[in-house]
């Protein structure tokens, strides 16, 4: 698990406004995903597995708090501060959140459209329209 902890990071920062949140849904899903090892058919799936109970427990956290999800003072979670680099992460913070969620796990995380459908749970054709309009409005961001 110590291996997933970025990835970890990324997705619950990408929902929650607050490093504290973020950690706490770590912590949470951690702890969910110990109590429910178990459960797991395949291990080769583990990751994905892990990051949607992350990505779970940070909506939990969202609901009990009643929050929205701005992302104004976040740092990239990879440590590289580039300058393109950091530009291209303020400028997916400031997309809407469902489009940030889908571009933080298909570009951060790797994962492909199955996962990242599985993962927040809507179809694989909405995960690709949201990929491409979050692109459309990353070249925009980034032009200006």
């Amino acid at each position: 698990m110590r291996q997933c902890e970025k990835s970890l990071y990324r997705v619950t920062t990408s929902l929650l406004s607050s490093r504290q949140d973020a950690e706490d849904a770590m912590q949470e899903a951690l702890c969910t995903a110990y109590e429910k090892l178990y459960t797991l058919k395949d291990a080769e799936k583990f990751r994905a597995w892990l990051l949607k109970i992350a990505a779970n427990s940070a909506y939990d956290i969202l609901r009990r708090r009643g929050r929205t999800v701005p992302l104004e003072d976040l740092e990239p979670a990879a440590a590289d501060h580039t300058e393109d680099k950091l530009s291209l992460w303020m400028a997916v913070q400031q997309l809407p959140a469902d489009y940030r969620t889908v571009v933080v796990l298909f570009y951060y995380e790797d994962l492909d459209v199955r996962e990242i459908s599985q993962i927040t749970a809507i179809p694989e054709a909405t995960v690709k329209t949201r990929l491409f309009r979050a692109r459309q409005r990353l070249k925009s961001l980034l032009a200006e």
